[in-house]
């Protein structure tokens, strides 16, 4: 078995740490040189970001701190945000006065709310020439224009100066969370269609003349309604030469009912007739309970 000379690894082992220590004498300046420069970085870094730090702190956000800090402790004003959420007032126009029979008128005001989420009522009255007119209930849907009436006002002449006065507001603001889309809400429950509209000229009935306006009113909503007013217009050309106002006691889902109104003078050249109608579908009273 061929012997092997101990002295072999420790001469190998001796050599290569003769080679390391040579690179390292003769580098050793160089690696003195990044040592420092590696330092002089480091240093200058630190120092720079501790530097920015405190001007940061005392120039910069500090003071931005100490502002928010006394502006979240001062008193806030939130009347900005309570006007954004209140209702605008409704718009009004002027009042029509129209003759309706002898020595009687008819008083018609168009009112809008021009708020889409909130329902309003109101009482309202009439004054002509001073004198107040007894005090009527009213509202007027999201969105909603509509006209106020007050019909067969007793007056010897007609009526010089007339205006509105509405009071008692009371606001009801649409829950979002129950109605989800309030205009098809609305649509499903005003579906009411208006059939054989006909405006009958005056004919003369125990020496009084007498105008007419009939036609069929059919419920195509779900629901049925203990009463459901109706608004009858009469136009003539782009005036308004006429106003009436109807109510249809249990109309019932699904029916049809024939409806004849009238007014006791003649109306001639009569061109357009409207009928609108009129039920508080905000009022859980209206509904008739399902059999």
């Amino acid at each position: 078995m061929p012997h092997q000379d101990p002295s072999t690894d420790s001469t190998d082992l001796s050599e290569k740490q003769l080679k390391l220590a040579t690179w390292y004498v003769g580098h050793k300046v160089l690696l003195k040189r990044i040592l420092i420069g590696f330092l002089i970085v480091f240093s200058v870094v630190f120092l720079g970001y501790g530097l920015y730090g405190i001007i940061n702190y005392y120039f910069i956000e500090g003071p931005k701190f100490i502002e928010t800090t006394k502006e979240l402790s001062s008193p806030i004003d939130y009347s900005a945000a309570r006007a954004r959420l209140q209702p605008q007032g409704l718009g009004a126009g002027a009042v029509s006065v129209l003759s309706s029979g002898k020595e009687k008128y008819d008083l018609v005001i168009k009112i809008s709310n021009p708020n889409s989420n909130w329902l309003v009522n109101f009482d309202y009255n009439f004054v002509i020439d001073g004198q107040p007119l007894p005090a009527q209930k009213g509202f007027i849907l999201p969105g909603e224009e509509k006209f106020l009436l007050a019909l067969s006002v007793e007056s010897k002449v007609k009526p010089r100066q007339a205006s509105l006065e509405i009071s008692s507001f009371n606001w009801q603001r649409v829950d979002a969370r129950e109605i989800s889309d309030y205009v098809a809400w609305r649509d499903e429950r005003l579906n009411f269609a208006m059939e054989e509209v006909k405006f009958l000229p005056a004919v003369i009935r125990d020496k009084i003349a007498v105008s007419r306006v009939s036609f069929k009113a059919k419920n195509l909503t779900v629901y049925s309604f203990w009463n459901v007013g109706f608004y009858i217009f009469l136009y003539r050309g782009s005036s308004l030469a006429g106003v009436n106002y109807v109510t249809l006691g249990e109309f019932v889902s699904g029916q049809t009912r024939p409806v004849e109104v009238s007014w006791f003078e003649p109306l001639p050249s009569v061109t357009q007739v409207k009928v609108i109608p009129e039920v508080n579908i905000f009022d859980k009273n209206v509904y008739m309970p399902v059999e």
